[in-house]
């Protein structure tokens, strides 16, 4: 603990925890809070230019050994004539939690890689299996769990590349994703154009609502336009300011039989997008997108 004083930050008192500290320098009063520490020099600031108390977090300082010591600081103002005259300063060792902390990202980026590279090899498997099927329907399958595989992979990748490790920025994401499902529509002459806000999101929405992409993606691609006609496959996610989430797959082909009913449909891939869409508890719906079909998955907040 310390109390510092003023705009030249002085020692009005420091206990004998706080001269052990790298940063102070082993200070005695009247001597002035030690330079090369900007994070903590901006939280007194702050605290004696609003009277209200702050925090810093993750203050790195270098030792005079040479180690990295990790403190999160408590700020309070010492008020008289309603201003803070004075700071009352106590910092708290966190280095061993920041060395586990850095531990444990080392290992869940250990693990998102390895993940990574398991699925690709079922994905590779996959692909060798589609190739020696002769049934065109059975290879046609195997693909597509092949396409599934992918994606998933794609997930690990990100996270691995990640500084969370646990989150994905899903925008990004997005356009990637529908760039390698563009390369495969180039050749029955569609393309895939994305508008989708940049936000962060959890692994385990990611993953279900990339599976949902893929499968729209690859349904409006193979059947929303005749065969040898181009077409445009339109793919939308954005947040709303309540924090409400929606996920549209659109083109101007077709339109939908006269009668079919998503919610009852029992192909694969729309069982696939119910289930995903049920797991990330938000609603599936298709409404014509004159001319055309939109697909419109909603995320609660």
């Amino acid at each position: 603990m310390a109390v510092i004083e003023g705009p030249e930050h002085r020692y009005r008192y420091v206990n004998a925890a706080f001269r052990a500290l790298p940063m102070a320098s082993a200070p005695q009063l009247g001597d002035r809070l030690a330079e090369g520490v900007p994070g903590l020099v901006d939280g007194l600031d702050e605290v004696r230019r609003t009277s209200r108390p702050a925090r810093v977090s993750d203050l790195t300082v270098t030792g005079a050994d040479g180690r990295i010591h990790v403190w999160d600081v408590d700020c309070a103002p010492l008020s008289g004539s309603g201003s803070a005259h004075g700071v009352l300063i106590t910092m708290h060792d966190v280095s061993a939690k920041a060395a586990a902390l850095k531990q444990t990202e080392g290992l869940l980026r250990e693990v998102n890689h390895r993940v990574k590279n398991s699925l690709q090899l079922v994905s590779s498997l996959l692909t060798l299996q589609a190739l020696s099927a002769k049934d065109p329907e059975l290879r046609r399958q195997f693909q597509e769990a092949c396409g599934r595989t992918g994606t998933i992979a794609q997930v690990h990748q990100r996270l691995y590349q990640s500084q969370t490790y646990s989150e994905v920025a899903f925008g990004a994401y997005l356009r990637d994703l529908c760039r390698e499902l563009g390369g495969s529509a180039a050749a029955a002459g569609r393309t895939i154009a994305v508008e989708a806000d940049d936000v962060d999101l959890p692994a385990d929405t990611v993953i279900p609502l990339a599976l949902v992409v893929n499968e729209l993606v690859s349904n409006a691609v193979k059947y929303a336009y005749p065969e040898g006609h181009p077409g445009e496959v339109a793919v939308g996610f954005h947040v709303q300011p309540d924090g409400r989430k929606s996920l549209t797959v659109a083109d101007h082909g077709g339109g939908l039989p006269e009668g079919y009913d998503v919610a009852r449909a029992d192909t694969l891939g729309m069982k696939v997008v119910r289930a995903f869409t049920s797991q990330l508890k938000g609603k599936f719906r298709a409404e014509p997108n004159v001319p055309g079909t939109r697909f419109v998955v909603d995320l609660p907040a």
